[in-house]
């Protein structure tokens, strides 16, 4: 008996003991909290573990993945762990990145009623494209008559599919209401006689002392016709801000802007334009206000226009982090350059022929000037985002871009790249840079620029991306909304596709593969303005951010990806219903 009790008092004991120790052992383990998502697939974009079953989350990061709850075992022995099914029938994608977006454009753009060639379906409204000279003025007609606005504001006007539009044009349709009409571009605007009155460049004298200024080209700003545009594009934005950003407007186009993000999965992205609309202090605090909440389940990263960078580059960085960073809005050693014209305005600047119509391109930043930017940043270490559209304006920043001393670890990120010829690509490709793509232009244009301007083999081979693609040049897709909608499955069907408004297919050749364009919208996204550390993949370390899907892309393949549903998004481990 007495050993019997000897041996029960040992026992427990022990049990104690082993208790004590896994508590103990529970307490200084990391991450003592994990959840567990289970969906019908994970695709990660990661080569060596392409998809998985199961992701341990914690902390707003991944811990790891599997094919069983059983080899999750590392990371949920011992801890308190949740393990979560309502996606057991979903698929998991990296959530997506939005590498070139203009959030001041897009909230002051998002409050103004859209007529363009095209649908456009935002938050909480839809608007049926417009085409032909006819309807696009009873489009207009019918939204004038709506808006008690003291400066009615619109966006959308291409003159190859509504006609020509000037001052005089406008004076006709709205004789007794101040109208800005916005070009599909974003870089022209075209205003009637009553608002260059209530702008307070009514008269030649006032209108020309306005736009005379060193930056600004004095062809970039006619008063005859009303039309400012490029360079003197941002002198009439001074003009008309005060009717684009009232405080109603600005609170609508956030709460609109994040809607529209978390519907299309977007949950890193990048501003294009920091500063270049109401200056880095004015937009800094605007979008911490927005990106600093818990209720925005996504974050940005700000790329500077270079004007805007003064003195030394990396001390305005450094006073920039300092005042202003934070884990959701913050900066890096990258600077937003600009060669040649809009794509969608046809100012681009084009190799010969040039135009069929022999009007001539534009520069936003003459060939020179933009030799001095691009040398002060890469000297200074910084990596470059440079905007380029047509073919001569390429050559221009390939030819700088050879003169610039060889560095390792800096990123050369050509932007948009409307128009490139296969040389130039394979350029590209030998001097390892990289290319953030806005397809749309395929999409829109392509049928109306064989008609006018480049003609149809040009025409054809606008976006030549399937070129980069067989170069191994690595490759984003971004909307530069309102250029595209922020919609990354959109903008991987167009260049998985490359069909036109009126349906036709253009060089085919020039597509991109299912797995390229979805790469292009996640990791190599990410991989061009330098966060694929960070995001863009399902992998252990990164955030935790997922898109949710209702089918799986590579299931239904290229032709329907624009059909794939996003049922909202996972950011940092807190779900986010899309609607």
């Amino acid at each position: 008996m007495l050993k019997t009790i000897q041996m029960l008092a040992i026992g427990l004991t022990l049990l104690f003991a082993t208790n004590a120790q896994a508590e103990e052992a529970s307490s200084t383990l990391p991450y003592p909290k994990v959840t567990v998502y289970e969906a019908a697939k994970i695709i990660t974009m990661e080569p060596g573990y392409p998809d998985a079953k199961y992701v341990a989350t914690a902390d707003g990061i991944i811990l790891g993945l599997a094919q069983s709850l059983d080899d999750l075992t590392p990371w949920i022995d011992r801890r308190d762990t949740t393990i979560d099914r309502q996606f057991a029938d979903k698929i998991l994608m990296p959530g997506f990145i939005e590498p070139h977006v203009h959030p001041m454009q897009t909230i002051m753009m998002l409050p103004m009623p859209f007529i363009s060639p095209e649908q456009w379906k935002l938050p909480g409204k839809t608007y049926p494209a417009a085409r032909g000279k006819a309807q696009y003025e009873r489009r207009l007609r019918e939204e004038l008559a709506k808006s008690k606005d003291a400066l009615f504001i619109t966006w959308g006007h291409h003159k190859l599919f509504h006609g020509d539009m000037d001052r005089a044009e406008l004076d006709r349709i709205a004789p007794d209401r101040p109208v800005v009409i916005w070009q599909r571009s974003f870089h022209e605007i075209i205003a009637n006689s009553k608002a260059l009155d209530l702008l307070g460049i009514g008269t030649l004298e006032t209108f020309t002392e306005a736009f005379t200024k060193p930056q600004i080209d004095p062809k970039h700003a006619d008063f005859n016709s009303g039309v400012i545009h490029e360079t003197a594009l941002f002198s009439g934005i001074e003009r008309l801000r005060p009717y684009l950003f009232s405080p109603a407007k600005i609170q609508q186009g956030l709460i609109d802007m994040r809607q529209m993000m978390l519907e299309n999965g977007v949950t890193t992205s990048a501003d294009l334009a920091f500063g270049g609309f109401g200056g880095p202090e004015m937009e800094s605090a605007l979008f911490k206000s927005l990106y600093d909440q818990p209720t925005t389940p996504s974050r940005i990263l700000a790329i500077p226009v270079a004007p805007l960078v003064t003195g030394d580059p990396n001390a305005w960085l450094a006073d920039m982090k300092a005042k202003y960073e934070s884990p959701k809005f913050f900066f890096s050693n990258r600077v937003k350059l600009f060669a040649d014209g809009a794509f969608f305005a046809q100012y681009m600047q084009m190799n010969p022929p040039g135009y069929s119509d022999g009007h001539e391109g534009k520069w936003l930043t003459e060939p020179e000037k933009l030799l001095k930017q691009t040398k002060r940043f890469w000297d200074a270490g910084w990596n470059l985002h440079t905007h380029v559209n047509g073919d001569k304006g390429l050559d221009v920043v390939l030819g700088i871009t050879e003169k610039l001393a060889p560095r390792n670890g800096q990123d050369i990120v050509m932007e948009h790249l409307g128009y490139s010829t296969e040389a130039q690509n394979r350029r590209i490709g030998e001097m390892g840079l990289y290319v953030s793509a806005q397809p749309n232009y395929i999409r829109i244009l392509g049928d109306t620029y064989a008609k006018t301007g480049l003609g149809p083999d040009r025409a054809a081979q606008m976006n030549r991306l399937g070129s980069l693609e067989r170069k191994g040049v690595p490759l984003g897709l971004h909307s530069d909304f309102n250029m595209a909608p922020i919609d990354p499955l959109y903008l991987a069907w167009v260049a998985s596709n490359r069909i036109t408004l009126d349906g036709n297919a253009k060089a085919p050749k020039e597509r991109l593969s299912l797995d390229k364009a979805l790469r292009a919208v996640t990791i190599e996204a990410a991989q061009v303005i330098g966060l694929d550390a960070m995001v863009g993949s399902i992998a252990t370390g990164k955030k935790a951010d997922f898109t949710v899907l209702d089918k799986d892309p590579y299931v239904v393949g290229a032709a329907k990806l624009r059909d794939v549903k996003v049922q909202g998004v996972l950011f940092e481990g807190r779900w986010f219903p899309a609607k």
